[in-house]
């Protein structure tokens, strides 16, 4: 266990400084912050839907990981009561509560996640196709529909249920969702051995998660910022409070209740260990809700996770 653990907090670093890396470039002038959009829909449309879909095609998955997305999905859940009564409890104004939900509810399992999961369980590659599973149907999926809710509900828009629908619908478009579907249909397909262009396809695919961390790394380099808020201590400690260190623990706990295996385990624990989802933001600034304190919260998680994440995956994993 231990040796994972200093593997994870090598990865993190290690993600940390091409971040930092990207972000002195574009103080440098040498990248933009607006080619951040680019860089944005090239992952979520091409890079991650195929390492999606390669990882679950290669990796044929059990049953075991229907309790873990199960866990993790309810602690999303239960994150966003907690945040809401939170920020009632401290009297944030209305945006602020709906920025502290959003960034307190679901990590950054795909942009970060996987990138950190692919190097922690390196001589393991079932981890990532149950991590893939985990975050993609307990996470990825709620995030799409709680978090636009959240924002459309504390921020202004005048017709939000058109909008929340239309979210629903893009995201089970996407190529993300459809990465998800075609691959867990595909590992349950068992082609003949030596069957033309699959072998040549499987090296393609690899070859293209080989830029998950580069692409990762870029996106938030370039979106990095630093600038202070008022009032910005006690949203950033109930925030990562919540984020990082309760839900980490509340899903251990859970696992060792409901029986997962140890491997999952600590795959359970690594994605709900990640700093504040990515894609937060974006829906705090499409709704008006505060979308500046998303921001910077989702980046403060992000500064402090190398240090964070390591510590509290080997505390919660044992």
């Amino acid at each position: 266990m231990s040796n994972v653990s200093m593997h994870v907090a090598e990865t993190v670093a290690a993600f940390a400084l091409l971040v930092i890396g990207v972000y002195l470039m574009k103080c440098k002038g040498l990248l933009k912050a607006e080619d951040s959009n680019l860089f944005s829909r090239l992952l979520t449309q091409a890079v991650l839907p195929a390492t999606i879909f390669y990882q679950l095609w290669v990796n044929r998955l059990s049953g075991a990981t229907v309790v873990p997305v199960l866990i993790m999905f309810l602690m999303g859940v239960v994150a966003l009561i907690l945040s809401w009564a939170a920020g009632t409890a401290l009297k944030f104004d209305r945006k602020s509560t709906g920025a502290l939900m959003i960034v307190s509810s679901f990590g950054s399992s795909s942009l970060i996640g996987y990138p950190i999961i692919q190097y922690a369980f390196a001589n393991n590659p079932r981890a990532l196709a149950e991590g893939i599973v985990i975050s993609e149907i307990g996470v990825g999926l709620p995030i799409f529909i709680f978090c636009p809710a959240v924002a459309i509900w504390f921020g202004e828009l005048t017709d939000g249920r058109s909008d929340l629908r239309k979210l629903a619908r893009d995201y089970f478009r996407s190529p993300i969702f459809a990465a998800v579907v075609l691959g867990l249909l595909l590992s349950r397909i068992d082609l003949p051995a030596g069957m033309p262009f699959v072998e040549t396809a499987k090296d393609a695919f690899q070859m293209i998660q080989g830029a998950l961390v580069v692409i990762a790394a870029v996106i938030l380099g370039l979106q990095l910022s630093f600038r202070p808020l008022k009032g910005f201590g006690k949203l950033i400690v109930v925030s990562i409070a919540i984020q990082m260190l309760f839900q980490p623990w509340f899903n251990a706990l859970l696992a060792k209740l409901w029986h997962v295996n140890p491997e999952n385990t600590q795959v359970l624990v690594l994605v709900s260990a990640m700093p504040a989802a990515i894609l937060g933001p974006v829906f705090a600034a499409r709704y008006n809700c505060a979308a500046s304190t998303a921001t910077l919260l989702t980046f403060t998680h992000i500064v402090i996770s190398p240090i964070l994440v390591p510590a509290v995956f080997a505390l919660c994993s044992r």
